[in-house]
């Protein structure tokens, strides 16, 4: 009896997961839906379950049935308004479940071929200089070694961010500056400096899962505007919850967001940065990526339009993924995170604080990054092109304006991205499933690629591979 309630209710599930891609526009009024095998291999049900959830699309006229053809979106009736979408909605971060938390342990573990994570080779990164900088400054200066870890960090690095920081539009005061453990931390102290357990943050979506499960450890509800077709968040929908005092915050990766590498352009951010100064709505800003930009110009973070954003960014993504030193700037907040901060950590390493000042100052950063720019482009192209050579026809995939990673999307209901997953761990091959990028299934059909490892032989057969088992997942649907 327990096993038939269980069924029972994992076809309504279905079904509103389905009804949400036809509200979105992801499933087009007369698109052909998923075959009742393929709803039974996506989702792990019978084919009594699957055929019911598409009996039940029919019953509430989401879905036609063609005979020998199968089920079709219904058109949509002229002056019909839906539902509310359910992403629209305040909801939890559920906690991860037992397959979820064995696909996040397994993201940061190794692989053959590296194409989970979001950075790249050591050989992209000025590493030795580094080293180099940190064994002379630790000769010269014992001190960095020797002193008690206090205060706010270095401050010929604050002074260094702040010089920076001119060229893309933000005059921020070095004494409103904090070094981090990383960005993370940096993201973690903002956000626990401006809102309370219960309080609702707007989120992208898809949305970096990092951020997900930090929202779910702070009690936080969140959420998530889909992008539109420019790839960046759909500002008429973000800006409406500010309007109507449904959200306290927003966390977003404005810059070369995480999965989808697009920037919002100065003109909406200028018009999301005015709405929440209207609105009293606290935006926290990821700029990780901002530095990786392929653009001539580096793109400006939301805090050139409003001096209430709370900035935070950091160097792992441009000097080396090892370097987890991060920063975060505030006008309004910067005394209680600076005490969060004392609470949490403590300090951060002076000195690797020393180390990168000095590659700053000496201008060795910026021809640095003219050159992981290229390298990152070049290698964001190649993989590019593989996809759309050799996976299936309808697979769509981000064309992105900075960063490491591509998003693929699968038509819906033509793969079950878990199981591949698992599959391509099982060959070595690491992927970031689609799923984790959510609070539900409606990115089940996607997945991450990192090209930040380079493009060889051995990476171009991964994509091969990838592709040979998306097509197979077709045809056998």
């Amino acid at each position: 009896m327990a096993g038939e309630t269980e069924q029972g209710s994992r076809y309504r599930q279905i079904a509103e997961q389905i009804k949400q891609a036809i509200h979105s526009g992801s499933l087009p009024p007369d698109s052909r839906l998923p075959s009742v095998r393929t709803l039974a291999t996506q989702y792990s049900v019978s084919m009594t379950t699957a055929l019911k959830t598409l009996r039940t699309l029919e019953d509430e006229h989401y879905a036609v049935a063609r005979p020998k053809s199968g089920f079709f979106v219904a058109p949509r009736p002229v002056n019909k308004t839906f539902p509310t979408l359910i992403n629209e909605q305040a909801r939890e971060v559920a906690p991860l479940d037992e397959q979820t938390e064995l696909h996040l342990a397994m993201l940061g573990s190794d692989c053959r071929v590296r194409l989970d994570l979001a950075n790249g080779d050591l050989s992209l990164y000025p590493v030795k200089k580094i080293g180099l900088l940190m064994r002379q400054m630790g000769y010269s200066k014992p001190a960095l070694l020797g002193n008690t870890v206090k205060g706010t960090g270095y401050a010929p690095l604050k002074n260094e961010i702040a010089r920076r920081a001119v060229d893309y539009g933000c005059n921020i005061n070095a004494d409103d500056i904090l070094i981090t453990n990383g960005c993370i931390e940096a993201i973690s102290l903002a956000l626990r400096a401006t809102t309370r357990p219960g309080d609702i943050v707007a989120v992208e979506s898809p949305c970096y899962f990092v951020l997900l499960q930090m929202l779910h450890n702070l009690n936080l509800r969140v959420i998530e505007v889909e992008a539109g077709p420019e790839g960046y968040v759909n500002v008429e929908k973000l800006t409406s919850l500010f309007q109507r005092k449904a959200v306290q915050a927003y966390l977003t990766i404005n810059n070369i967001n995480n999965p989808l590498g697009k920037s919002i352009p100065n003109e909406q951010k200028a018009y999301i940065a005015r709405q929440a100064d209207e609105n009293d709505v606290v935006i926290i800003e990821d700029d990780i990526f901002g530095d990786t930009a392929f653009g001539e110009r580096r793109p400006f973070p939301m805090r050139a339009f409003s001096p209430n954003a709370i900035l935070c960014s950091g160097f792992s993504k441009t000097v080396a993924p090892g370097i987890r030193i991060g920063w975060v700037h505030s006008s309004n907040y910067m005394r209680k995170i600076a005490s969060l901060k004392y609470t949490t950590s403590m300090g951060t390493s002076v000195l690797s604080q020393a180390a990168i000042a000095e590659l700053l100052r000496s201008g060795g950063y910026d021809a640095h990054l003219r050159k992981l720019r290229r390298e990152l482009k070049n290698q964001i192209q190649h993989m590019r092109q593989a996809v759309l050579r050799y996976f299936p026809p309808g697979t769509r995939v981000s064309d992105p304006e900075g960063g490491y990673v591509l998003w693929v999307e699968m038509p819906i209901g033509a793969l079950n991205v878990r199981a591949l997953f698992l599959k391509a761990r099982n060959a070595g091959i690491g992927i970031a499933p689609g799923h984790i990028f959510a609070t539900d299934h409606r990115y089940d059909h996607c997945f991450r690629l990192n090209a930040g490892f380079g493009w060889n032989a051995e990476v171009e057969q991964a994509i091969q591979q990838l592709a040979q088992w998306c097509q197979l997942s077709i045809t056998q649907g």
